[in-house]
């Protein structure tokens, strides 16, 4: 499990269909580590088959989790007179979206899936399920898990958003 600083980018195969994960690299505080995942989303219904598929695919990994699935998403649709390229400023996408549907679920960690879900609306993330993954090393963290868990999923997007630049 010596991944640290390293991406990996694995698909899933289930009911005929290829789903791509980002997969964070581990970090690593006082033996405790996080480790976040996405994939896109289109609607929240969605959202217990890839639960299970990802429970699946990573059992080794999630057995050992004491917190194996840390959630936030958003999903919602393009206004019409939205679909012009975006304007960028500071990062943030300034594209309106409607129908915008949210939520998380802490999985055990008090306050971590509505902190993730904050940060996914601060930055106008939509349509993505992010998950993160927390093996517990033994010692309270306070609140810096909470910067754990935004940072590494985070750091998933953001090589979603390099491999898409490199293909092109």
């Amino acid at each position: 499990m010596r991944a640290t600083g390293q991406y990996f980018r694995t698909s899933l195969r289930r009911l005929g269909t290829i789903t791509d994960w980002y997969e964070s690299r581990i970090v690593i505080d006082r033996k405790s580590k996080f480790q976040a995942r996405h994939v896109p989303l289109s609607h929240p219904d969605e959202i217990p088959s890839i639960l299970q598929q990802f429970l699946q695919q990573h059992r080794k990994l999630t057995k050992s989790a004491s917190h194996p699935h840390i959630i936030a998403w958003r999903t919602g649709d393009l206004k019409e007179d939205s679909k012009s390229p975006a304007k960028v400023k500071k990062g943030i996408d300034d594209q309106q979206y409607k129908n915008v549907q949210q939520g998380f679920n802490d999985n055990g960690e008090k306050g971590a899936g509505s902190k993730l879900l904050e940060h996914l609306v601060q930055h106008n993330i939509i349509n993505k399920l992010i998950i993160v993954t927390r093996w517990y090393g033994g010692s309270p963290l306070g609140p810096s898990r909470f910067r754990h868990i935004t940072n590494t999923s985070f750091d998933s997007l953001r090589k979603a958003e390099e491999d898409i630049k490199g293909s092109n």
